[in-house]
């Protein structure tokens, strides 16, 4: 008698059948994954049970694994060959792996033994309308149609297949890796401009002329310009129902999955997009995983429609409609037409009267409306997008330069303080109730999303009045965040694509952009030139009010004066980065008391480490003698000019946030 081990762990009692009963529960409430864990577990335990196999197999084809669920099938047939319904979840299976013509075969043997239930006389209408689908009457002549582009894949299959061999050495050395200039950049905090794809420039490799060919050399040695394909000696009339277009892959998941092709192309921008990323590694390693998972699943199930009916067969169906269905599709297109045309017209009205109001910040929110309306609506669905478009970029342009203006009406106090508002310089004194100024009042943005959207919109853009736009807003959201080198950047920009147009509106607008970077940087001589480039522009377009409005931005820029609010923080800013400079930690340690040493002398004495930035001792701030006399209160004087900067800072209020 053998001895029973009393610490050995026994089995449960009915664990024969009981993870099975589980899986088949678990799959009646269609949790299908979780169904597998059991099913598998009682297969381990029992493997001779038929049940489970059969169970596993039906679980396994409801989560696209048709493979896995055929061989469970085979070997609950092995146990059981004459089982019916075993039988029919085989032919089944056999056509879901897209074997067509053996699932005919497997399920027109088995239709004399079997008529109900109908599951082999309906695999035989799946299996013969799947071929008829592929090769059948009702597919057309793909393979006419298509005949150049076979043509042109088997002349490169046999020039490929004539090149002589090449061995590869199994060691190869290892490359230094080149660091990218944009990586470069990303690491030392600095950002790239954005350009549009069809400017940017494609480097071109130059041939080394001294490697001459020699004889031994073969047609393969040198990469040929063009295709080696000769072209056909007769035309060819035919050609390929669909034609070329960019957009094909979306297009036949549209085909395919309906409405889901969306989903499809949320869960492949999903590993790319910001949102998807958090502190939480674990979490968000999940979440691509999730989506990397369910865009596979989606996809191979595109796949699989594909198959059983090819994209040829759809486009010769459509090709084929008849003239009750065209007239009835026709209809269908002009009414979803017109209600799209109506939306949009709404949209554009609305555009036109915040233009009218000359309400600016009305004015770009109905924009930003219409041109996602715009974007999210195809040709066919809205034929005169382009006109709308061109409305836009045209409206958005004229209130640009609207903007820039001041109401003669208005006393001088009140037009000079409308141009400190304009130009985003600093004011002691609350906003007043001025139609303008009330457009700079602070409204939250976020201007890392907003430059983040039109970043690409930028890469996308085709029309030249459609760069100038991005250019300027890409300018007037880097200024908003305090990036005013690449501001001035794509403000230059902006002036280069106008200049091409001809448009001498948005030269004006980036112009003015400018000279706001130029004033927060404290380069008056810039602002200066500025003011003149801007007026050049105005007398061509011959605007005698925008003249007047350049004369005043003169004299205010003439007579303002910077002071140095920021200094010493621009210096202790300076004084570390130095000290992160040396090599060693003595070096740095007598850096830092040498700075110290000098923060402790009278500023008259002291060397400053920023060329233009002075240092002053705390407590006694220069006052220029214009802001001595300046007063608080409203002033009835007319040429009296508003104080500079403000001690508290009241920045936030005047930004122009629209």
């Amino acid at each position: 008698m053998p001895l029973v081990n009393p610490l050995a762990k026994t089995d449960i009692y009915g664990f024969q059948t009981l993870h099975r009963e589980i899986g088949y529960y678990i799959s009646k409430l269609e949790q299908y994954d979780k169904s597998l864990k059991f099913f598998d577990e009682a297969i381990k335990k029992t493997p001779d049970d038929k049940r489970a196999l059969i169970g596993r197999s039906r679980a396994r084809s409801k989560v696209i694994q048709y493979e896995g669920a055929l061989e469970d099938v085979n070997r609950a047939l092995s146990l059981d060959p004459d089982d019916l319904v075993v039988l029919a979840d085989r032919a089944l299976n056999t056509y879901l792996c897209c074997e067509f013509e053996e699932g005919l075969v497997k399920n027109m043997r088995m239709l004399p033994k079997r008529q109900k239930p109908d599951n082999f006389k309906m695999g035989v209408m799946q299996c013969s309308d799947a071929i008829e689908n592929c090769l059948g009457d009702r597919a057309g002549k793909p393979l006419r149609d298509h005949f150049q582009i076979i043509r042109r894949l088997a002349w490169k299959k046999n020039y490929a297949a004539q090149k002589p061999f090449e061995p590869k050495p199994t060691n190869m050395p290892k490359r230094r890796k080149k660091i990218m200039l944009s990586k470069l950049l990303e690491v030392e905090g600095v950002k790239e401009p954005v350009q549009p794809k069809h400017m940017k420039r494609q480097v071109q490799t130059i041939p080394d002329a001294n490697k001459l060919l020699n004889i031994r050399d073969s047609l393969h040695s040198v990469q040929p310009d063009n295709e080696p394909i000769p072209k056909c000696s007769k035309p060819f009339p035919f050609r390929p129902l669909q034609h070329h277009t960019t957009n094909i892959e979306n297009y036949m998941a549209e085909k395919y999955l309906d409405a889901m092709y969306l989903d499809k192309i949320f869960l492949k921008k999903l590993q790319k997009e910001p949102g998807a990323k958090s502190p939480n590694k674990e979490g968000t390693k999940k979440i691509h995983q999730l989506a990397k998972n369910c865009f596979k699943n989606v996809s191979y199930k595109q796949e699989l429609l594909r198959t059983r009916r090819p994209f040829y067969f759809i486009k010769y169906q459509e090709a084929r409609v008849s003239g009750a269905l065209k007239e009835r599709q026709k209809c269908e297109l002009a009414n979803q037409q017109q209600q799209v045309k109506n939306e949009a017209d709404i949209l554009s009205s609305k555009m036109l009267e915040a233009f009218e109001r000359k309400d600016l910040r009305t004015l770009l929110d109905v924009v930003e409306k219409l041109k996602r309306f715009c974007d999210t609506k195809p040709t066919t669905m809205l034929p005169t997008k382009s006109d709308y478009m061109k409305e836009i970029y045209d409206k958005v342009c004229s209130a640009f330069y609207d903007m820039y203006r001041v109401n003669k009406d208005h006393s001088q106090f009140q037009q000079t303080k409308r141009i400190y508002c304009m130009l985003g310089m600093h004011l002691s004194r609350p906003p007043s109730a001025d139609s303008v100024v009330d457009q700079f009042k602070n409204v939250f943005l976020d201007y890392k999303k907003k430059i983040n959207d039109f970043s690409l919109r930028l890469e996308n853009a085709t029309t030249e009045e459609e760069v100038c736009w991005y250019y300027h807003e890409l300018s007037r959201f880097e200024y908003e965040s305090s990036h005013y080198d690449l501001s001035r950047l794509y403000a230059k920009k902006c002036i280069k694509e106008a200049h091409q147009l001809g448009n001498e509106k948005w030269v004006f607008n980036s112009t003015m952009m400018m000279l706001k970077n130029n004033l927060a940087e404290h380069n008056k001589n810039d602002a200066k030139n500025d003011l003149v480039v801007a007026m050049n522009c105005v007398q061509k377009l011959q605007d005698p009010d925008k003249i007047d409005f350049i004369e005043k931005c003169l004299d205010v820029v003439e007579h303002v004066e910077f002071e140095d609010l920021f200094g010493s923080k621009q210096l202790e800013k300076r004084e570390n980065r130095i000290i992160q400079m040396m090599t060693s930690s003595k070096m740095k340690d007598e850096v830092a008391h040498l700075f110290r040493q000098m923060a402790a002398m009278p500023a008259s004495r002291r060397m400053t480490v920023m060329p233009g930035v002075r240092v002053e001792n705390k407590g006694t701030q220069r006052v220029s003698a214009k802001a001595r006399t300046m007063s608080i209160m409203p002033a009835s004087r007319e040429n009296e000019m508003p104080p500079t900067k403000a001690k508290s800072g009241l920045k936030e209020i005047f930004d122009l946030h629209v």
